[in-house]
């Protein structure tokens, strides 16, 4: 369970990290199409991630690797997840 509460908390910090990063951007060129930022907070996400060691799904899968995987995408997925959740309220 603390995995969880871990994958969750960088899913948390990579939405802030890509909202610092993008912010001064966005004031630069407010009318650029942000089509990319959802990859951008994924690769990021995922670098989290996997630097982190956080594996998620050790209880459900033997190989580490692909356990770290998932749970690096699920980092960088629920980052812009949470970001679509707070632009929508």
């Amino acid at each position: 369970m603390a995995s969880i509460a871990v994958a969750i908390f960088l899913a948390t910090v990579n939405k802030a990290l890509v909202d610092w990063l993008v912010a001064p951007l966005k004031a630069r060129w407010p009318f650029l199409d942000w089509w990319f930022l959802v990859y951008l907070a994924a690769g990021t996400g995922f670098a989290l991630g996997w630097l982190s060691g956080v594996n998620v799904f050790a209880e459900y899968m033997p190989d580490v690797v692909a356990g770290r995987v998932l749970t690096s995408l699920l980092v960088g997925g629920g980052s812009s997840l949470i970001h679509d959740l707070f632009d929508e309220v």
